[in-house]
């Protein structure tokens, strides 16, 4: 769920700042480009860091099914 919520916010910030680049002209063009690639790699490292916590979870289970105590 937590990819899903984060592409979704991806792709609003990302509207937003293009918007932005149409309204106020091509000086704004280099920053916000720059807070494009900035959101773009946040949402990438929250879904790896989702997916490393997913296995986690999957191995502990697993871990746990092996040896209960």
């Amino acid at each position: 769920m937590a990819n899903t919520i984060t592409f979704i916010v991806c792709v609003i910030v990302t509207a937003f700042l293009l918007l932005s680049i149409a309204l106020a002209g091509p000086h704004l063009l280099l920053p916000a480009t720059a807070m494009i690639v900035t959101v773009w790699i946040g949402g990438l490292c929250i879904y790896v860091a989702d997916g490393m916590l997913n296995s986690r979870d999957k191995i502990e289970k697993d871990w746990e099914a092996k040896h209960p105590d």
